[in-house]
C-alpha cells in the first residue's frame, strides 16, 4: 500500500513537471504577465501548436535521463534540476525582455560583445529586483513545487523503486517527440510566412506559436530559422530586384508619394517646404532649398537615450532653460522618432549615417567580422567633397566594434576613443573637473559628456585651421540606463509630487535633465562663458533611443493613464534639430546664443533615416544615382516611421504594431491593409540590403542597368 502511495506521489511529481513547465512559458508570451513583451496576437492553433512543442522538449528531456536513471528517487531529482535550469532560463529571458522588449535569439547575443564596465553592476541589480518587484520569483514556482512534493515524499522507499524503459519504448517515445515536434515546426513556419515574414520577430513569434523550449533548443544547437527573403519575394532576376528598389528609391527628378499621391523631387522646391520655414538671406537659393547649407562644417552630435517627453512635460521641460533657447534658433523635429533594433546606439548610428533600416534582431558593427559592408554613408560623400571627418567617443574603442566600424565601414578619417582620451591625460578615476569655481567633478567610467563638448570645439577648430571642412561626429555618453553616474547625483526634492512614488531608476532619468541641459549648453558656451560656437558650421543633434521607464512611472510622470501602445509610441519617439548659428547673438538673460540662419518646426512624421536624405540633399552630396529611401525633413511630404526591434508603426494617423495591429492608438483607427503591406514589403526589402556585404553594391548596379545612370 505505502509503495502504491509513492507511485502516486510520482506520477502527480510527473503530471507537475510538464504542467508547470508549459504554463511558465507564459510569463514570456504573454503581456498581462510580461509588460516588456510586444506579443503577435494570440490564437487557438499557434497556443496548441506551442504546447505541443513544449510538451516534445520537455518529454525528450525526460526520455534522455531515463535512459541511465532507474530509481524513482534520481528520475525525481534530475527532473528537479532540470526544471530548475528552465525556471532560471525563464528568468532570464523576461529581463531580456526588460531591456530590449522583445523575445532573445542567437544573432542577439552580439550585443554582449560590449564591454560592460559601467553597466554590469547597475544592470544585474535592477535584474534582481525584478524578483520582488515585478514578482518574478513566480517563475520559479514549478520547482518549488516540485521540490515541496520531493521533500513530502517517502524517498528512501523511492529509492528502491524503479521501472525499466525497455528499447521498444524509448524508440516509441523517441518517435512520438520526433512526430509532434516536426508537425509543430511546419505547422509554426506556415503560421510565420502569413503572418508577418521579418526576421527581427521572428524569436517573439516562435515562442508563441512554436513554444519556447523548441525554439531555443533550435537555436542553440544551430538551427537556422532566418527567412531567404530574396526567394521568399521571388526576386530572382536583376530586372525584379531593380523594380522592387526603384519602386522606393526617392532620389529621383520626380516620384509619387504614397502616403498623400503628391509628386517630389530630389530637389526640394520652397512650394513643398514646411510653411513656418524662415532661412537667412545669406542662405537663400531662390525657389530650392538645394545646397543652402553646402561647404558648411557639420557637427552631427548624438545623444543618449534621450525622450522627447523630457521636452514636453512641462515640470521637467522647464529644467531645459537652455535647450528651449537652442530650439527657438534651429529647425526642430517636433515628431520625430528612432528606426533601431537590436544594435540599439549603434543602429541609431547605422540609420543616420547610411538611411538604413538595422535588421533589428542582430547588430550589424559586430556582424561585420563575419561580413564586411560596403554602405553608402554620410561619412565617405564628406570625404569625397574634401571633408576632414572625425568621430569622437567617451568608450572604450571596442564598444560595438567601432574601432573597426569607424575607419573601415564609414571611412572616418580619425576615431578618438577613451583610450585617446587617456593616453592625453584624462585621468576616469578622477573625473571631468567641469565647474573650477565650485570644484566639481564628473566622475563616471567614461569621459564625462563636458568634456566631449569641450574637446569637440577645440578639435574641431583645430581641424578647420587645418584642413578647411570638416565633419565631426560627437556621440554622448549619458544618460545611460540605468541612468548611474549623474553628477548631481539623485534627487526626491527636484519632483517632490512624484519622486516617491516612481522606481529610483524613473527618477535617475527625469533627474538627468539638468545635466543634458548643461552639456547642450557646453557644446556652445564655455565655462567661463566664452563663445565656443565653431564658425560656418552646422549642429544637427539626434537622439539614437528613448529609455526603457516603466510603464506605470511614465502615467504618474505624465499624469494621466496611458495605454501599452501609446506608451510604445511616447518611448520611440525622441528629439532631433538643425541649428545653423550665424554671426548674430541674441540674449536669453543669462546667457547668449546665436541667432539661427534655419528655424521652424516639423510637425509631420520623420524618423532617422530621413536625416540622412536631409544632410545629403541641403548639403549637396555626391550621391551621383545611389538610391536612397527616406524623405526631406523641412518638405511637405507624409511618410512612416519604423522601430525595427518591435516593429512598432507610426503614420501621421495612427500608431500600431505590426505584430498585432489590433494594438493601435489612438484606438478607434484602423490599419488600412494598403499602407501596412506597403511598409511590410519595405522592411522586408531594406533587410535584403543588409543581409550581405556587397548587396547594396549589387542593387545600385541592377538599378544602373536596368533604369540607366
Amino acid at each position: 500500500m505505502k509503495q502504491k502511495n509513492q507511485w502516486n506521489v510520482y506520477f502527480l511529481f510527473l503530471s507537475i513537471f510538464f504542467i508547470l513547465n508549459i504554463l511558465n512559458t507564459y510569463w514570456l508570451t504573454v503581456q498581462e504577465l510580461n509588460r516588456y513583451i510586444a506579443p503577435f496576437r494570440h490564437t487557438f492553433l499557434g497556443e496548441i501548436n506551442a504546447f505541443l512543442g513544449n510538451f516534445s522538449i520537455l518529454f525528450m528531456l525526460m526520455l534522455l535521463g531515463y535512459v541511465v536513471l532507474k530509481k524513482l528517487k534520481k528520475r525525481m531529482i534530475y527532473l528537479l534540476v532540470i526544471t530548475f535550469f528552465l525556471n532560471f532560463f525563464i528568468f532570464w529571458m523576461g529581463v531580456f525582455n526588460m531591456f530590449f522588449g522583445t523575445a532573445f535569439s542567437i544573432p542577439a547575443a552580439t550585443i554582449f560583445l560590449n564591454p560592460s564596465d559601467g553597466f554590469a553592476m547597475g544592470t544585474f541589480l535592477n535584474a534582481i529586483l525584478e524578483l520582488i518587484t515585478y514578482y518574478r520569483i513566480l517563475v520559479f514556482l514549478p520547482f518549488i513545487a516540485l521540490l515541496v512534493i520531493y521533500l513530502l515524499s517517502d524517498r528512501e522507499q523511492l529509492k528502491t523503486m524503479s521501472f525499466k524503459v525497455t528499447v521498444q519504448k524509448y524508440l516509441s517515445g523517441v518517435l512520438l517527440v520526433s512526430v509532434t515536434l516536426f508537425t509543430s515546426i511546419f505547422s509554426y513556419y506556415e503560421q510565420y510566412k502569413l503572418t508577418l515574414p521579418i526576421n527581427s520577430v521572428k524569436s517573439t513569434y516562435a515562442i508563441q506559436n512554436l513554444g519556447v523550449y523548441p525554439y531555443y533548443m533550435g537555436e542553440f544547437i544551430g538551427q537556422p530559422f532566418d527567412l531567404d527573403l530574396v526567394s521568399f519575394l521571388e526576386l530572382d532576376s536583376e530586372e525584379k530586384l531593380a523594380e522592387a528598389y526603384q519602386a522606393y528609391n526617392k532620389n529621383k527628378s520626380h516620384y509619387t508619394s504614397f502616403f498623400d499621391g503628391e509628386t517630389y523631387s530630389n530637389r526640394l522646391s520652397l512650394v513643398q517646404a514646411v510653411p513656418n520655414l524662415v532661412i537667412d538671406p545669406s542662405l537663400d537659393q531662390g525657389d530650392s532649398l538645394h545646397g543652402i547649407l553646402k561647404d558648411k562644417n557639420l557637427v552631427l552630435v548624438h545623444l543618449e537615450s534621450l525622450n522627447t517627453f523630457l521636452m514636453e512635460t512641462e515640470m521637467i521641460s522647464s529644467r531645459m532653460p537652455f535647450f528651449q533657447a537652442l530650439k527657438e534658433q534651429s529647425f526642430y523635429f517636433s515628431n520625430f522618432y528612432n528606426n533601431v533594433g537590436m544594435g540599439v546606439s549603434s543602429d541609431g548610428e547605422l540609420s543616420i549615417l547610411t538611411g538604413l533600416y538595422p535588421m533589428g534582431d542582430r547588430t550589424l558593427y559586430w556582424e561585420y567580422n563575419k561580413q564586411p559592408y560596403d554602405l553608402d554613408s554620410l561619412v565617405s560623400y564628406f570625404n569625397d567633397m574634401g571633408y576632414y571627418s572625425e568621430a569622437i567617443h567617451g568608450d572604450k574603442e571596442k564598444f560595438y566594434n567601432r574601432d573597426l566600424i569607424y575607419p573601415e565601414m564609414y571611412g572616418f578619417n580619425e576615431f578618438y576613443s577613451l583610450e585617446d582620451f587617456i593616453e592625453d591625460g584624462y585621468d576616469v578615476e578622477e573625473g571631468y573637473l567641469y565647474d573650477t569655481v565650485n570644484q566639481k567633478r564628473h566622475v563616471s567610467p567614461w569621459i564625462s559628456d563636458y568634456h566631449l563638448a569641450d574637446y569637440t570645439f577645440a578639435q574641431g577648430s583645430s581641424l578647420i585651421n587645418e584642413h578647411g571642412k570638416v565633419m565631426l561626429f560627437p556621440i554622448t555618453m549619458m544618460p545611460h540606463t540605468p541612468y548611474e553616474f549623474d553628477p548631481n547625483g539623485i534627487r526626491y526634492d527636484v519632483y517632490p509630487e512624484i519622486s516617491r512614488r516612481i522606481s529610483h531608476v524613473s527618477l535617475s532619468y527625469i533627474n538627468y535633465v539638468d545635466y543634458v541641459d548643461d552639456v547642450l549648453k557646453r557644446f556652445f558656451i564655455s565655462e567661463t562663458g566664452v563663445d565656443q560656437t565653431l564658425e560656418n558650421s552646422v549642429y544637427v543633434f539626434y537622439s539614437d533611443h528613448g529609455s526603457g521607464i516603466k510603464n506605470g512611472d511614465l502615467d504618474l510622470i505624465m499624469g494621466r493613464d496611458i495605454s501599452v501602445i501609446e506608451t510604445r509610441q511616447i518611448l520611440q519617439k525622441v528629439p532631433a534639430w538643425i541649428y545653423v548659428p550665424g554671426d548674430e547673438t541674441i540674449s536669453y538673460g543669462d546667457f547668449s546664443i546665436r541667432k539661427g540662419m534655419l528655424t521652424g518646426t516639423q510637425d509631420l512624421v520623420r524618423s532617422q533615416v530621413d536625416i540622412y536624405r536631409t544632410l545629403i540633399e541641403l548639403f549637396d552630396l555626391p550621391v551621383g544615382t545611389d538610391p536612397y529611401y527616406g524623405v526631406h525633413g523641412l518638405s511637405l511630404e507624409h511618410t512612416f516611421a519604423l522601430d525595427n526591434r518591435l516593429m512598432d508603426v507610426v503614420t501621421d494617423d495612427y500608431f500600431y504594431s505590426m505584430r498585432n495591429p489590433s494594438m493601435i492608438y489612438p484606438v478607434n483607427q484602423v490599419v488600412d491593409q494598403r499602407t501596412y503591406d506597403y511598409i511590410l514589403r519595405f522592411k522586408q526589402l531594406s533587410d535584403i540590403i543588409i543581409s550581405k556585404g556587397d548587396m547594396q553594391q549589387t542593387i545600385k548596379e541592377a538599378l544602373v542597368r536596368v533604369y540607366g545612370s
